[in-house]
This record gives C-alpha cells, structure tokens and sequence, in this order.
C-alpha cells in the first residue's frame, strides 16, 4: 500500500521548518532551510520553502496529499493563493495552501480547538479561531505593530538608552547595548543598528530581558509596557469573539515561551478583564498545524 503523507511549513524570519506527517499525524521526517519570510527577500523566502518541501519528497518514498505553508510576512504582502501557485509550481504541482505563519501556529497551538494564539517572536499577532471564523488583531509588521515581540522590545529599550545619553542621565540600558553592538558610544551603536536585519535586532530582546529579571527599573518597565500592549491586542480580539467566548489562549514564539516576566505581565493585564481565560503555552512544531487544518482549499497549481 502506498504510504500516504502530508506536509507542513514553518517559515520564518530567521529559518525555515517542513515537516512530513503521515495522515494519522505521526512524523515522517524533517527539513530545514534559510528564512521564509517573504516580505523581507521574497525571492530566496520562496526558494528556501520550496527547498525544504523538496527535501521531503526525494527522500519520502509516498504520496503527498497536501502541503500547508506558513509564511512570516504574509499578511503584509498578500496574494496567498498566487504564492502558493509559485511553491506548487516548484514543489510536483501538489495541491498547496499557504497561510500566515500565526495561522498555522493557531492550528497546531489549539489542536483544531476554538481559541486563540498569540505569537511573540521577531513579531507578533493574534489570531482568533471561532466555528471555523478567523480572527487577527495586530500582526502589521515592525513598522507599524508587533507589539510584544523581540523586535519592539529592542527598539523600545534602544529608544530609552538613547534618550538618557541625550539627557547624560544614568541607564543600564546604554552600557548594555554598547556591548551587544560592540561599541564605545551610541552614536556608533545607531550606525550599526540600520545595517542589522529585523531577526538580528529582535535577538537582543534576550539580553534586555536579563537585565530586567536581575532588577533594573528600566529595563522592567519596557517589558512590562510590551506586555501590556500585546495583552491590549489579545483583549481585542476576544471582544470581537461571538457570545459564548472560548477562553482559551495558546502562547507561542520565543519571546512568550522564554520571558516568564512578561507573561506574568500579560496574563494580569487580560484577567483584569476576562478572568476565565486559560492560557497555555504552545511548544510543538507549528508545522503540526497542517494535521489540523480542516480547509478545502487545496488544489493543484501550475506556473503560468
């Protein structure tokens, strides 16, 4: 009997994750590749997904039924189906979905639940999952959103060490940040900060964090104000749920999964206002969530 088999994509800003899974969602293998976020290099994003869809089916001797992709930047870029056509095209012209990469973080975090997830890495969004009907609020990229993810944790703490060297006031935030862009003053740091790409800025978010968990006021108060602003993103989109509610809410990305502090601060912000919500953190591959997707819209796809 032919082994039958699915595929799902993780594609972020920083790598790129696909996962095979036979129909009962049992793992079947694994490949890696360069970033697929494509709003930020659009042609190698495509490149490192097809890449890593075609390592799985040379080695996996099958019939793939589906291949499910979720790609960062997405949601900023548009045209879903004209990029899913694109990766058909490349990958055996198998039927594809693509999809933001929170989407499918939902399908996997919620396990087909309704609920929402958040998720806090390089960016951030939520989305919201109720009888089939999505929900996202924020999600619009560094410029104009991602609350809570790495990269507004940097740029915020960033902004205050600049304020208080302007100032000549004392900040534990300068001293560190000297030392991640590896520099006497910030005004060499700066220069170096618009050559860095948005995974390596997002990176120092990590050290910001230390520094509030070893004390520092200052450091605390840029978690506690990310926190809050993601918290604000959650409590909106539950507000936009039909009664009855579901209260649950997976939380995933590195930035929720390894920064207890702003969790706690997270979690308070929601409860002040809807106590039943049960949050869980969500640590599987979201390259799972192609197990769980329960759309019909998959087809085959050729290049033009």
């Amino acid at each position: 009997m032919t082994l039958k088999y699915q595929i799902g994509v993780d594609a972020g800003g920083t790598h790129t994750t696909a996962i095979a899974y036979d129909l009962t969602g049992k793992e079947l293998a694994r490949s890696e590749a360069g970033p697929g976020q494509v709003n930020t290099d659009y042609n190698s994003a495509i490149n490192n997904i097809t890449t890593a869809i075609n390592q799985l089916i040379n080695q996996i001797i099958g019939d793939c039924q589906r291949i499910l992709c979720g790609i960062a930047g997405l949601s900023v870029i548009g045209n879903a189906s004209e990029i899913a056509g694109e990766i058909s095209a490349k990958s055996n012209n198998l039927p594809t979905r693509a999809i933001t990469d929170s989407l499918l973080a939902l399908y996997n975090g919620l396990e087909g639940e309704d609920g929402g997830l958040v998720i806090a890495g390089t960016g951030s969004v939520f989305n919201g999952l109720q009888k089939g009907s999505i929900i996202t609020t924020g999600g619009y990229g560094s410029i104009l959103g991602d609350e809570g993810s790495g990269y507004a944790i940097t740029i915020s703490a960033f902004k205050s060490a600049l304020l208080s060297w302007d100032k000549r006031q004392k900040n534990q935030l300068i001293p560190l940040f000297n030392q991640l862009f590896k520099v006497d003053n910030l005004v060499d740091a700066t220069a170096k900060f618009y050559k860095m790409s948005n995974p390596q800025i997002a990176s120092m978010a990590v050290s910001v964090a230390k520094l509030a968990d070893n004390g520092d006021k200052n450091a605390t108060s840029i978690i506690k104000k990310q926190a809050e602003l993601l918290a604000r993103d959650i409590i909106i989109g539950i507000d936009r749920y039909e009664e009855p509610k579901p209260m649950k809410v997976a939380l995933t990305g590195s930035v929720l999964a390894n920064n207890q502090m702003l969790r706690n601060f997270l979690e308070e912000k929601v409860w002040a206002k809807y106590p039943d919500v049960q949050f869980s953190i969500s640590n599987g591959e979201n390259a799972r969530g192609v197990v769980f997707d329960k759309s019909k819209d998959y087809r085959y796809f050729t290049s033009h």
